[in-house]
């Protein structure tokens, strides 16, 4: 096998920024919530563990986030995978590299499995990460199930949202739909896969704007205006809202998937979008570095892959991103008048949510104060400071 062959076994670009949220956001919500009781971490889709080229997926970066905070915090990690021979894996590399974390595994589905580890969680803050492959969840498993405990200890939700599976599967559909008055086969399996995902057959009016079936850039449109419907229906009627994040293999790219953090509390908002700035940065590292592997960049190493500077990159681009968060924390003080940081955060990022970081949003806010246009200093837990004009 060659080293191209090998590389496209490991990690792609738009994984890496999910992983990038899984080795940070964890620490702050074990260390955030779990003083006082004991801290899950569940695993949904678990895989092998790892992946070809022995790079950590899910259970080992939760495994490590475990083992950084095992001093001080309780933390136990539940992980669930269907496929057998994945199982089998999983069993193998948390045995000999998932530290001292105290674990429970469970081979077949997360529906089968659910109830029973949410019964062992009780008392527990419980950190969910879902990232199933294409629309396998149950929309009442999450809503019911994991949004519906009780208020404390918290619980949060990090889901994958298939952007592609959704639109190849829709268009499919709405396709067959068009042919012939009723579904058979495969088709009315992926209606029934989706209806049973998105929490109903809702998503079909939406689809029936895709006139032309060959027309992808469409069908991810209409994925994402049903990825939209789809968080509001979650989130109707309870205590959490979402941070969200369209996931791209490059820039020039439509979004692969939607990552989003189901909150009730705007810490966690705030600490995950920080996450998501830093992970960023790595995301731009391995699209850049899969361009050089592919032969896509603009001209070719003549010395091995060009080194990337993460600290040279954020320094270049710091500027940029100060300017247009500085914007939308006037906009918003012009519109809003007074808020916390916090309390906003999907607004204050606004476009470089996914690049810029904590430390941007507090370089922005002392700039606004250094030109007299709000009282705050910019300094200490500014995130929760409520944002004035003098």
């Amino acid at each position: 096998m060659s080293a191209n062959d090998d590389f496209f076994r490991s990690r792609k670009a738009a994984a890496v920024l999910k992983h990038g949220i899984l080795k940070r956001y964890p620490v702050v919500f074990a260390s955030k919530t779990g003083r006082e009781n004991p801290v899950v971490f569940l695993d949904g889709y678990a895989g092998a563990g790892e992946y070809d080229d022995g790079q950590p997926g899910s259970p080992l970066l939760l495994s490590q986030c475990a083992d950084f905070v095992g001093k001080y915090r309780d933390v136990r990690g539940f992980f669930v995978e269907q496929d057998p021979g994945n199982f089998q894996n999983l069993q193998q590399v948390l045995a000999k590299q998932g530290g001292a974390m105290q674990r429970e595994l469970r081979q077949g589905s997360l529906d089968r499995h659910l109830p029973e580890l949410l019964t062992l969680a009780k008392g527990a803050s419980l950190f969910a990460f879902l990232d199933p492959f294409g629309p396998a969840l149950d929309f009442n498993l999450i809503k019911t199930h994991l949004l519906g405990r009780e208020k404390w200890p918290p619980t949060e939700v990090l889901l994958h949202f298939s952007v592609l599976s959704v639109a190849r599967m829709g268009s499919a559909v709405h396709k067959a739909q068009q042919k012939q008055d009723e579904l058979t086969g495969a088709d009315r399996k992926n209606a029934d896969k989706l209806d049973r995902f998105l929490g109903g057959g809702w998503w079909r009016d939406h689809f029936a704007k895709v006139t032309d079936d060959r027309d992808d850039k469409r069908a991810t449109d209409v994925a994402l205006q049903v990825w939209q419907e789809y968080e509001k229906k979650l989130t109707g009627g309870t205590r959490y809202s979402a941070v969200r994040m369209p996931v791209r293999p490059r820039p020039d790219l439509a979004p692969k998937y939607v990552l989003a953090l189901f909150t009730t509390h705007s810490e966690g908002a705030w600490h995950f979008a920080d996450a998501l700035g830093k992970a960023g940065v790595e995301w731009e590292e391995a699209w850049q570095e899969e361009q050089w592997r592919r032969g896509e960049a603009d001209a070719p190493p003549l010395f091995g892959m060009p080194r990337f500077d993460a600290a040279e990159y954020v320094q270049a681009h710091s500027p940029a991103w100060v300017r247009e968060i500085k914007q939308n924390l006037d906009a918003l003080l012009d519109r809003d008048h007074p808020f916390r940081a916090a309390d906003r955060v999907p607004e204050v990022y606004g476009k470089v949510l996914g690049q810029a970081s904590a430390v941007n949003v507090g370089a922005a806010i002392r700039q606004l104060y250094g030109e007299g246009r709000v009282i705050n200093s910019g300094t200490g837990k500014f995130w929760n400071a409520v944002l004035r004009r003098p």
